[in-house]
C-alpha cells in the first residue's frame, strides 16, 4: 500500500534514472532494478510532458529548481498523479545530477491544480504575496522580558 510519503530518485541530466526508493518503486510499480536507467519521459503521462519537458531544460540550462503535478505511468498502465519537486545538484566529480522528491496525490490532483496551474518554478515569486507577520497579542498578567 502506497503511503503519502515522500520518494527520492536521482536521474543524470538526460533524464535517465540512477537510483529510486522504495517509495518510488511502489508508486510506480516497478522493481527498482526495471526502473534504472527509464527516463522520467518514457514514465510521465504523454499530454503532461511537453511542459515538463521545458521545465526541465531550465532546470539544467539555468540552475532553477521547479514543483510539478503530473501523471505518471505505472507498470499495469494505470496512471497515478504525484507531485515532484526536482533540483539540480552536482556530485563529487563535478557531474550534474537532478534530484526528485516525488509526493503521491491520490487519487487524482487537488481541485486547485488545474492544467494551467499545475507547473510552476518552485521559487515563483508570483506566488509570495505579503509576508507573513507575526501577530501578537498580550496575555493578561504575563510580561515580554
Amino acid at each position: 500500500m502506497i503511503k503519502h510519503s515522500f520518494g527520492f530518485a536521482l536521474s543524470d541530466e538526460n533524464g535517465r534514472l540512477t537510483q529510486v526508493d522504495r517509495t518510488v518503486c511502489e508508486l510506480l510499480g516497478y522493481e527498482a532494478a526495471a526502473l534504472l536507467g527509464r527516463t522520467l519521459k518514457a514514465l510521465t503521462h504523454p499530454d503532461d510532458w511537453a511542459a515538463c519537458e521545458e521545465l526541465m531544460g531550465r532546470l539544467c540550462e539555468h540552475d532553477e529548481p521547479f514543483s510539478v503535478a503530473n501523471r505518471y505511468l505505472r507498470r499495469d498502465g494505470t496512471t497515478v498523479w504525484a507531485q515532484a519537486y526536482l533540483t539540480r545538484l552536482t556530485d563529487a566529480e563535478g557531474r550534474a545530477t537532478v534530484s526528485a522528491m516525488i509526493r503521491p496525490v491520490l487519487p487524482s490532483p487537488p481541485p486547485m491544480l488545474t492544467p494551467p496551474q499545475m507547473i510552476r518554478p518552485a521559487m515563483d515569486r508570483t506566488l509570495l504575496a505579503e509576508p507573513v507577520r507575526p501577530v501578537f497579542r498580550p496575555v493578561p498578567g504575563r510580561t515580554i522580558n
